[in-house]
């Protein structure tokens, strides 16, 4: 009894260590910051006082659930009638990012240490979460070169993107009253008592079991992406999930990611850094060049474009829309498509190419 309090007792304390992490983290405006929290919290308590410590792989597999909720409901009708008029538009986008990256991953591959399944799990744009979840599926990738790679790569866009919205194409900011962090905290708080965002739960594991069931890649994240992206195309907008519930969602991801990193095989991943910085790079720019083409086929200004196709997160671009006065609609519809593309083509390309029999 003394073993599992204490036990008990330290899963609470990396829970207060990653929420305090990630809200120092929103406070910088880091994207994801809770999930960089609770990858940051695990991996010290992992290294530094307790090498047993594991994080709950039924916990992360319910919140995977709310992650995928919160992702299929920004699918609305007008995004699926977008879609279809400017297709070549959204899988150009999506193609050409997909193509810098794999060619990246395969020269990572071929100079470093790293193995090519996991150089292409950590160079694709198709997010920390999905990655890692696929991991799980393969002896053969290395956690450390994805996680390392994946969070990388995320900071450069997010840097890199803003900065050359402003710059490159002469982005304006539009000056706003800073926010007041206490009535904010309130906000947050009282969406805690809107019952409509509990729709989450059903949809959540309605998503999962029918993933389980027809098999698909990392089912309990795109399962619920799927049933969420459904109901919402068809009986409209739905509630977000509040932002403390979202949160908590990823610190719970976090940890678990944290606890399979490795600190004698994380030290050697520097070695990687000068190749996904200029991956990451070359992404972005790859990124502008089809802005500019996408900008002139359908008439969007360069910097809503540039938004709408960077390889960044959809909260990220979509705010970064708003302060520049930007198609906040058509940023949000591009970025969502290709997340949507990315989440669901990623795994089985992966399972296509990188048969686990062969591993």
């Amino acid at each position: 009894m003394p073993q599992k309090r204490r036990c008990l007792m330290l899963n609470y304390l990396v829970f207060i260590a990653a929420a305090l992490i990630g809200f120092l983290l929103r406070q910088l405006e880091i994207p994801i910051p809770y999930m960089l929290g609770g990858i940051l919290a695990a991996f010290c308590c992992k290294t530094f006082y307790r090498p047993t410590f594991s994080g709950s792989l039924s916990l992360r597999n319910a919140m995977l659930g709310i992650a995928g909720y919160g992702i299929g409901a920004h699918c609305t009708s007008g995004t699926i009638m977008r879609m279809g008029a400017e297709l070549p538009g959204v899988l150009g986008a999506s193609l050409s990012t997909l193509f810098v990256s794999v060619c990246v991953a395969i020269y990572t591959a071929r100079h470093t240490f790293a193995n090519l399944l996991s150089s292409v799990m950590g160079c694709l744009p198709g997010g920390l979460t999905q990655m890692t979840l696929l991991m799980e599926e393969y002896h053969d990738a290395d956690e450390n070169v994805v996680v390392v790679s994946q969070c990388l790569r995320l900071f450069v866009v997010e840097v890199s993107v803003p900065f050359l919205a402003i710059n490159l194409f002469g982005g304006i900011l539009t000056k706003t009253a800073a926010p007041d962090l206490l009535a904010g905290l309130v906000t947050d708080g009282m969406k805690l008592f809107h019952p409509g965002w509990l729709i989450v739960f059903p949809l959540a594991v309605m998503g999962q079991l029918f993933a389980r069931k027809v098999q698909l890649p990392t089912g309990n994240l795109l399962g619920p992406i799927l049933f969420t992206a459904f109901y919402a195309t068809l009986w409209g907008p739905i509630p977000s999930v509040p932002p403390a519930v979202m949160a908590f969602a990823q610190m719970s991801i976090g940890i678990y990611i944290g606890t399979m990193l490795d600190r004698d095989k994380l030290l050697r991943t520097k070695r990687l850094v000068p190749n996904v910085l200029v991956g990451s790079l070359l992404m972005v720019g790859t990124s502008a060049a089809v802005a500019v083409i996408i900008g002139k086929a359908y008439g969007y200004s360069p910097i809503g474009a540039f938004l709408a196709v960077a390889p960044g997160g959809i909260a990220e671009m979509c705010l970064a829309g708003m302060e520049m006065s930007q198609d906040v609609a058509m940023i949000l519809t591009y970025q969502l498509i290709r997340v949507l593309m990315l989440n669901f083509a990623v795994p089985f390309a992966i399972k296509r190419f990188f048969p686990k029999e062969s591993l």
